[in-house]
């Protein structure tokens, strides 16, 4: 190269000079920037590497304790005629006789607008058999429960120890986890 070409031309020799350390602090700059990226990459994967232990301990616990609910002796109950049968061969186990029993569904108010079935049972039996009767239905399903309860002697019964109840029973429609995803099916 001719070093007269660069004298006889100011800007070509500003562009030389000028140049290599542009480049030097273009490339330095756009290292630097990719250092504080990894950094911030590594310090959020270091936080999330002592956090992710004890997040999946709590979603272990959790799915343990929803799949308690669905370890019922029968199966869960997802419509009226279900909730219907469980209710008369419980009732016939502790030998309660049901007189009238009637099962609507709606939202429940007190549970967040979650949808319910709700169990109006009236019938008559000893107060041992509606305390098993009662012990039977709840035991045997997580998510039903005792609403209302009235119990009352007969007055012109031939037998002093039969009552009549009348007892209101509340399940929650909850839809089935998945064990292992720990999402809803």
């Amino acid at each position: 190269m001719d070093i007269g070409k660069f004298k006889s031309s100011r800007g070509r020799l500003t562009l030389w000079v000028m140049i290599p350390p542009l480049l030097i602090v273009g490339v330095g700059l756009s290292t630097y920037a990719l250092r504080l990226q990894s950094e911030w990459q590594l310090n959020r994967t270091q936080g999330l590497c002592e956090v992710l232990p004890k997040l999946m301990e709590t979603q272990r616990q959790t799915l343990r304790v929803l799949e308690d609910f669905h370890s019922s002796k029968t199966k869960p109950i997802s419509s009226e005629d279900e909730l219907i049968s469980f209710v008369q061969d419980a009732a016939r186990k502790a030998e309660f006789t049901i007189d009238s029993l009637k099962v609507e569904r709606r939202a429940s108010a007190q549970n967040g607008n979650m949808p319910v079935l709700l169990a109006s049972v009236n019938g008559n039996g000893a107060i041992d058999a509606i305390q098993r009767f009662l012990a039977d239905v709840s035991v045997s399903q997580h998510l039903l429960s005792e609403r209302s309860l009235q119990i009352a002697k007969q007055a012109n019964g031939l037998d002093d120890q039969i009552c009549k109840a009348n007892i209101t029973f509340e399940l929650v429609l909850f839809k089935g986890f998945r064990s292992g995803a720990g999402g809803n099916e």
